[in-house]
């Protein structure tokens, strides 16, 4: 054992005898002084027993008993002074220690910079999406199509992105650099992104297209799609609403409840109270003679 961690010769207690006494003098059992100082059992043994090259650094060992003396109500400046002097290997352990808590808050401080960052890509996803579905859907049905494959782009960057970050912080690199840069991109191409313009979209590109106006005189829900299927309304519209979707024919047409529902086709009245109530409706439009 090296000279260092030992207790020097002396005629009197050592400290950990001295700990011991003052313990067992105060009716406090191993296990209660183990629980206080939030050590285990065999530590506290070390320490009773002045072994203390078992308890880690000095700085953790001065600790230790310096909470011991406060729980039993003693001086723990003269105990102190009763230690026998640390190795230089014991200084180095304390070095390593901080060395190694620093490197771990570095560590800390990247991780949490790229948890903020995806969290910034996903609420500026969500953001943008909300934006667009806030637009009248009379005004975005032109765009619909374009709109769908730009919240699929943004969603499968956001994916890439978490799973390079997941991968950089595994493979400790510098991450939050890397990241930033792949954010700041993601960004440019989401501001450089079409934006839903009712004038440009109001009009007819050709003159194949034809117009649906539905009145919801009650909630019901809703699916269309049109000759090249591709769904241009879905959902459930609320009592009151009015609806115009262009595209074009012929539409395959879904309601839930057909009979509280009024249809224009081209500015025509569409007749569908043929079909049963209290069951979906199933139909094209324009009707089949």
């Amino acid at each position: 054992m090296n000279e260092d961690n030992t207790q020097p010769q002396s005629d009197g207690p050592s400290v950990g005898q001295m700990l011991k006494s003052h313990r067992e003098n105060a009716n406090i059992s191993l296990a209660e002084i183990a629980s206080l100082l939030k050590l285990t059992e065999s530590q506290v043994e070390h320490i009773e027993s002045d072994e203390y090259h078992l308890l880690g650094a000095k700085t953790f060992v001065k600790g230790y008993i310096k909470n011991y003396c406060r729980i039993l109500s003693i001086d723990s400046s003269a105990i102190l002074a009763m230690l026998p002097a640390f190795s230089t290997s014991d200084k180095l352990v304390d070095m390593q220690s901080f060395s190694r808590r620093t490197e771990k808050e570095a560590h800390d401080s990247r991780l949490m910079t790229v948890s903020y960052l995806i969290l910034a890509i996903v609420i500026g996803s969500s953001a943008v999406w909300w934006w667009q579905n806030a637009t009248p859907i009379d005004e975005q049905t032109n765009t619909i199509n374009a709109n769908n494959s730009l919240i699929s782009e943004q969603q499968e960057n956001t994916k890439l992105l978490a799973e390079a970050a997941d991968e950089a912080l595994l493979n400790d690199i510098e991450s939050a650099e890397e990241v930033n840069s792949a954010l700041q991109n993601e960004q440019q191409k989401i501001q450089a992104a079409p934006v839903n313009d009712a004038q440009s979209t109001s009009e007819p590109k050709n003159s194949d297209l034809s117009t649906i106006f539905m009145m919801f005189n009650d909630e019901s829900w809703v699916e269309i799609h049109d000759a090249n299927d591709e769904k241009i309304a879905f959902g459930v519209k609320k009592a009151g609403y009015e609806m115009t979707l262009t595209g074009v024919a012929p539409f395959s047409v879904v309601l839930g409840k057909h009979d509280v529902v009024r249809i224009t086709l081209n500015g025509e009245p569409v007749d569908i109270s043929a079909f049963p109530k209290n069951r979906l409706a199933k139909f094209k439009l324009p009707l089949a003679e």
